[in-house]
């Protein structure tokens, strides 16, 4: 069986795939870095208010 390998692109058609995958991974990591940060948040006011009953 003959294999079929994909066809060449140019390498301004790699260059544009590329910066769309990298544009699209920026967005996501982004969002996420932003939910982590908003979490963190959460969890250093719920530390801030378990210390003070405590005290």
């Amino acid at each position: 069986m003959k294999r079929t390998y994909p066809n060449e692109i140019e390498h301004t058609e790699w260059m544009r795939r590329q910066n769309y995958f990298l544009e699209e991974q920026n967005k996501t990591l982004k969002k996420k870095l932003l939910e982590s940060e908003e979490y963190i948040n959460i969890l250093v006011e719920k530390l801030k208010s378990f210390e003070k009953g405590k005290i």
